[in-house]
């Protein structure tokens, strides 16, 4: 079943072309990474896909919705689809189990249930101990598990992750793809932008992007990897 699907995807800036007629499906249960160099298009892609960017033409359906129909975009990303921003974008006035209930209590759900998810949300990612500690009080590693699990809470079936290992040490980056492997297991589909080879072989497949074009596409998920 697919998840995300992206047509003949252009994107202007003004007289930059970031994309130029990327097709792109992600299917439930199935992780991609997008590689590529700087400015080939990576984070516009994961921006669109998303629906935090809208295509200069082409179609983007999430679920099954065409996004250029969807009214109110906020509530479809809260609701189905989870991004770990490449800053993060954690609130620091709030706590790190208050950081992730948000997008729930937005959505209506009530304080006790959204905190609930939320502490289960961080400790699927080995995270639940700094759920009353701010982001300032915590870890470079531990501010990137508590965007993932805000990214996770809930049931969203696509999660859109921009280089989430960036800023962390190899073997803490390997854990974050730990986790975004099996939450990619249990069914949710993964779109991972990335620059590091030894992370794009946790993936099924890999999309290769210069210029704003697919350069190349492949399957290249190792065993080894896990």
């Amino acid at each position: 079943m697919t998840v995300v699907s992206l047509r003949d995807i252009t994107r202007d800036h003004g007289s930059v072309r970031a994309l130029r007629g990327v097709s792109l499906d992600v299917s439930k249960g199935e992780l991609v990474a997008v590689m590529g160099p700087s400015g080939s298009g990576k984070s516009t892609l994961l921006n669109i896909a998303g629906g935090l960017d809208r295509p200069t033409s082409g179609t983007v359906t999430v679920g099954g919705a065409d996004l250029a129909g969807v009214k109110d975009l906020a509530a479809l990303r809260r609701t189905k689809v989870g991004y770990v921003f490449q800053d993060l974008n954690l609130i620091p006035s709030l706590t790190a189990a208050e950081n992730v209930m948000l997008p729930r209590e937005l959505d209506g759900v009530r304080t006790g249930r959204a905190r609930e998810e939320a502490l289960a949300a961080l400790a699927s990612v080995g995270a639940d101990q700094a759920a009353d500690r701010f982001p300032d009080e915590l870890s470079g590693g531990q501010r990137q598990r508590v965007a993932i699990a805000r990214a996770l809470v809930g049931e969203r079936s696509l999660l859109l992750a921009d280089e989430p290992t960036g800023a962390l040490d190899t073997v803490t980056g390997d854990e974050i793809l730990r986790v975004l492997r099996a939450r990619c297991d249990d069914g949710a589909a993964v779109l991972l932008v990335t620059h590091e080879p030894r992370y794009a072989a946790w993936a099924d497949r890999v999309v290769y992007l210069r210029d704003g074009l697919v350069a190349e596409a492949s399957e290249v998920r190792m065993e080894s990897a896990r």
